[in-house]
């Protein structure tokens, strides 16, 4: 017997599927770990100016360029799953897709929040920056960074709350993408504590068990 072809809106779903997992994984390898790699040497967030200047001098080197590169291209990955994830659910998301489309603007918005480089100006000119100036960069970057987290908070209600209400998608994955979206907006307010990560890595966590699932297929023969 003849295998039938697919027909091209399951073979578009399926590629789909499969680019926004790849992205997925790829956000969490590159951004993720380029700012936990940064992190190792990172000043703490009470640092004085002079302890920032010596900051930003230990990044200027081979390793901290190319972090700094691959971060940029990591946050387009982001901006690859996001917008793939958006158009996934936007099937299972009701005659008016006003989740999806809020998924996808946070998204968005957790790209330019990661794109403010005062760091990266900040390594740049760290042979002769003013201390003060130093320490407004660090401050910047730290708290745009902690902005994102509302971002990508939103992005993980968004697409959580289409999990849940859907019935033939896994109910375990949006809930866990609720939880996970509620408290980084939450950690958000206390975003100079440590516990502050916890919500923030598990929603990570999550964006690489729901990659690695839509690489697998986990999305198809849903019906919508």
């Amino acid at each position: 017997m003849t295998a039938q072809p697919l027909s091209r809106s399951v073979t578009a779903t399926r590629t789909l599927a499969r680019v926004t997992g790849i992205a997925g994984i790829t956000t969490l390898v590159v951004v993720l770990g380029g700012s936990l790699a940064n992190n190792f040497q990172s000043a703490p967030f009470t640092s004085d100016a002079g302890a920032t200047v010596a900051f930003f001098r230990t990044l200027d080197d081979p390793f901290g360029a190319a972090s700094s590169f691959l971060t940029s291209v990591g946050l387009i990955a982001l901006l690859w799953f996001s917008i793939g994830l958006a158009l996934l659910l936007r099937p299972f998301d009701g005659e008016l897709p006003w989740r999806s489309a809020f998924l996808a603007g946070a998204g968005v918005t957790a790209v330019v929040s990661g794109q403010i480089a005062s760091w990266d100006a900040a390594v740049y000119r760290s042979g002769d920056i003013d201390p003060q100036v130093a320490r407004y960069a660090f401050d910047l970057g730290n708290l745009s960074f902690a902005n994102g987290w509302v971002a990508t908070g939103a992005l993980a209600i968004c697409a959580g709350s289409i999990l849940i209400t859907h019935r033939s998608l896994p109910t375990w994955l949006g809930w866990w993408a609720v939880i996970a979206g509620v408290g980084s907006v939450l950690a958000r307010a206390v975003w100079t504590e440590d516990f502050a990560m916890v919500p923030v890595a598990a929603f990570w966590i999550w964006t690489a068990v729901l990659s690695v699932w839509l690489i697998r297929g986990g999305l198809e023969d849903r019906p919508a």
